[in-house]
Parts: C-alpha cells; sequence; structure tokens
C-alpha cells in the first residue's frame, strides 16, 4: 500500500467514473482522454492495494471496496474543496482584517484613499484603522497587534521595520481671510508679527530653520500643540499663524485655511512600519505599495 503516492488528480478519475458509470463518461467530465482515466484509476488501486472496480464483463462495476472507498472519497474531497476555497478567499483577502495604525495627519486622505485604492483591487479586503501616536503604533507593531504602522520618521522603531520613508515640506496655514492670505510664501520675519499657534520644541528643534523660528516666534506664542490638526482648527478667523504638515493643511481647506510654502527647510518626514519578525502577507504588501505610491505622488 503506497499511499504516498496518492494524488487528487486519481481521486478526481475515481469520483467522476462512479458519478458517470463509465470512463468515457468521467473523461467528458474531466476533459481529458479515456486512456488517462483508465491509467489514473490503475494508478490508485495499486497505490491503494485495493480492488476498486470489476472488469471482467467488460464494464466497469464497482466492487465492495470500491464502494466503501467512494464512501470516504466523498467526505475527503468535501474538506478539500473547503480547503481550495479557503485558499482562494484567503488569496482574495475575503478573509482576515488588515489592521492599521496610523497618525493624524495620514488619517485625512491618504489613508481612506489607500482604503478605496485597496478594495478596488480587492473587493471583499476589510481593515480596522486606529489613530494613534507614533510611539503606540510602533509598539502595537512590534506586538504584532498592528500590521502595518505609519508613524512620523523620527519615532523609535524598536522590534519594527521600517520599509519606506517619505518627506515633504511643511506649510504655512492661517484663515482665508488673513493679511498675509494672498502672499506666495511666507518669510521668517512674517511669522513675528502675528500670534503663533507652535508645534513645540520637539518638533521644530529637530532641524536648524525649525530653531529659528521657534526663537522668532516665542514672544508670540498662544498655545503648543503637536498636533497639526489643531493648530489649524486655531488658526481659523483668526489672525493665528501655524506651521503644518501639508496634509492635514490640505484638508482643512475645505473649512477655510489656506496653507502657504514658507522660506524654512522644516520637513515632514512618515516611515511605514512592519514588524520585524513577521512575514508580510498580501494585505500588508498591498497596503503598503499603496500608500508608498499615494506619499510619493504627494509634492
Amino acid at each position: 500500500m503506497r499511499f504516498s503516492g496518492l494524488s487528487i488528480r486519481q481521486l478526481e478519475a475515481f469520483e467522476a467514473t462512479m458519478l458517470a458509470s463509465t470512463v468515457s463518461g468521467a473523461a467528458a467530465s474531466l476533459n481529458i482522454s479515456q486512456p488517462s482515466v483508465s491509467r489514473l484509476l490503475q494508478e490508485l488501486e495499486a497505490d491503494t492495494g485495493l480492488k476498486l472496480f470489476d472488469r471482467s464483463h467488460g464494464r466497469l462495476i464497482p466492487t465492495e471496496q470500491g464502494l466503501l472507498f467512494y464512501e470516504e472519497v466523498g467526505r475527503t474531497f468535501h474538506s478539500a474543496r473547503n480547503l481550495i476555497k479557503a485558499a482562494q478567499e484567503i488569496k482574495e483577502l475575503k478573509r482576515g482584517v488588515l489592521r492599521i495604525g496610523t497618525m493624524a495627519a495620514l488619517s485625512f486622505n491618504v489613508v481612506p484613499e489607500a482604503i478605496r485604492l485597496l478594495r478596488a483591487e480587492f473587493a471583499a479586503a476589510k481593515a480596522t484603522i486606529a489613530v494613534r501616536s507614533s510611539k503606540e503604533i510602533a509598539s502595537s507593531v512590534a506586538l504584532r497587534s498592528t500590521d502595518v504602522g505609519i508613524v512620523d520618521a523620527d519615532v523609535a522603531f524598536l522590534d519594527a521595520k521600517c520599509v519606506a520613508t517619505f518627506e515633504q515640506r511643511c506649510v504655512c496655514v492661517m484663515d482665508r481671510m488673513h493679511p498675509l492670505a494672498t502672499c506666495e510664501k511666507i518669510g521668517l520675519s512674517d511669522f513675528a508679527k502675528y500670534p503663533f499657534v507652535s508645534l513645540g520644541e520637539s518638533y521644530f528643534g529637530r532641524s536648524r530653520d525649525g530653531e529659528r523660528l521657534l526663537e522668532m516666534t516665542a514672544p508670540n506664542v498662544v498655545a503648543d500643540t503637536f498636533q497639526s490638526a489643531l493648530a489649524c482648527t486655531l488658526v481659523r478667523g483668526t489672525e493665528y499663524l501655524a506651521v503644518a504638515d501639508p496634509f492635514t493643511s490640505r484638508f482643512y481647506a475645505e473649512f477655510g485655511v489656506v496653507s502657504k510654502d514658507i522660506d524654512l527647510e522644516i520637513s515632514f518626514r512618515t516611515s511605514i512600519l512592519v514588524n520585524e519578525r513577521s512575514q508580510t502577507g498580501i494585505a500588508v504588501q498591498a497596503i503598503i505599495r499603496i500608500i508608498s505610491e499615494l506619499l510619493a505622488a504627494r509634492p
């Protein structure tokens, strides 16, 4: 008895023959030749050591062994087909949920657009999205409770692997009725003339131009916040100025906030993280590719 040689094709030929009662009928249903079906049946009998058919009268008559084996084949094929269906659903992202952690700035436009594009490729794809601080996201990626993290590039990546980093220039944000709203670019001296909403030393202190901005605006700071969204909200309806990331500012344009280029090198850097010890599946690979394309396309 050589079960190691048993193949799905042999079992398909056996099942088709039992259902059709003839080799020709089995061949037609499987879209193969009659000799191929006969060969598969002979190989199956050799591999199992069973006499499945009585061929003594020119016809294939199932033996008792054949009938008993057919019952088992039916159960086995049902399970095998379920496995094939499950494999297809996994491939098409119909099973499982993609867990995404994102910093607030990317939650306004980039991540929603990425989910839309993902579902255009995989219609049944599902995702959970958590908006958290970059430190919390990096930690959850390290603990494998988040599949993909989109974080501030300056966060520590303990037990997480950075697969891509992108950099954009920050912008100045203000109310659309602000006196500087018609200017093409905002210079360092302009910030000293108006109340300022600051992203704080932990952010601006990363670059020399950021430090210069901190020094210039120190007397005029009305609020400190690490969130560009809050900075954009605070400037509405006032003469306040603020510096924000380009993604958040683009979203707040719908609410009367205008953004202007600044004559300073203050960057917004974003990294995509995955767990260092985990293999990336189809869903993770797809969302990384899509988010990377969206971030690379931004000015």
